[in-house]
């Protein structure tokens, strides 16, 4: 299983890296998880012409892949439902990648094309956070598959 987590932002402090790196081990080996960074476009006029250009960044990432784009108004799961809904999209899928906007979001021809829009909060996170908890969501969501205590209810 490959997983893309493609993200528009500045490189980030080292602490967001040692803890992705954390649970990328502790996931393991049979989920491949790539990060890809985009630098924001910081010459654009105005931010739809900012999301514009960042989409053109972002276009051979998203082809031939099962596409989800974060957004704070996309759809919400609890745990257990996100766990579901991600064993059901591995099993269908050999590739799905994760797109995350830059400082004003996606393109909304982005967010058309994408398979799913999913909102890790009804509030707008910061690039760190969202890519520390949706890669922790990751490992609960294969922890509650296999039993394991690390997620309690």
């Amino acid at each position: 299983m490959k997983i893309k987590i493609v993200s528009i932002n500045n490189p980030h402090d080292q602490w967001v890296y040692d803890e992705i790196k954390k649970f990328i081990k502790k996931i393991g080996h049979d989920y491949k998880i790539d990060l890809i960074e985009i630098k924001p476009d910081k010459k654009a006029p105005n931010p739809i012409q900012k999301k514009k250009s960042e989409a053109q960044s972002l276009d051979k990432y998203i082809r031939n892949t099962f596409l989800i784009c974060l957004d704070e108004r996309g759809d919400s799961f609890d745990s257990i439902n996100f766990s579901k809904k991600l064993l059901h999209l591995f099993a269908r899928y050999p590739d799905i990648t994760f797109l995350i906007g830059g400082a004003d979001g996606l393109d909304d021809q982005v967010l058309a094309e994408s398979n799913l829009t999913l909102s890790l909060s009804k509030m707008t996170l910061p690039h760190q956070l969202a890519k520390i908890v949706l890669i922790e969501q990751f490992y609960r969501a294969i922890s509650i598959s296999k039993n394991h205590p690390y997620h309690r209810e």
